[in-house]
């Protein structure tokens, strides 16, 4: 039972990683537009997120959001191992490793993947885009330490 519970735990934990990243990349976008005086109203706003929601989850081999469950399972496994090692870091052990996981997928993406400066996801062209994606992840290591199994 404690297996099914972890692996519900784990999709939970990727499916709020994907959502949050899906809505930091849209308010980043759409932030970085109204500075150059776009303005979209909330219909338009909310559109672009669905948009955004469903092009970074389900187009394209691999999506972002596959790319990053992935990124969250090597996480949450490394956070297993340390978290019994560094006790004290036990109870943010899930969490940092969501953020630290994602901030370094995204980072990869951008800087090796794609040579840098491309800013192949718009929504983390920046610093404050990047730190977004990693509270994501950290969202996603968030759920993930509330609903996993305890031992």
């Amino acid at each position: 039972m404690a297996i099914l519970r972890a692996i519900g735990a784990y999709i939970a934990a990727a499916v709020t990683t994907g959502i949050a990243s899906a809505g930091f990349y849209t308010q980043q976008v759409l932030a970085k537009q109204a500075s150059i005086g776009v303005v979209y109203t909330p219909a338009q706003q909310f559109e672009s997120y669905v948009a955004n929601l469903f092009g970074l989850t389900l187009n394209g081999a691999p999506s972002l959001a596959g790319v990053l469950s992935v990124a969250l399972l090597v996480g949450f496994i490394v956070a297993f191992v340390l978290k019994r090692i560094l006790t004290p870091l036990a109870r943010i052990a899930y969490p940092l490793a969501g953020a630290v996981a994602v901030f370094t997928v995204v980072y990869l993406i951008e800087n090796v993947l794609f040579g840098g400066g491309t800013g192949i996801i718009d929504g983390a062209r920046d610093a404050t885009g990047m730190v977004l994606q990693g509270v994501a992840g950290g969202l996603g290591g968030l759920v993930f330490a509330v609903l996993r199994p305890h031992d």
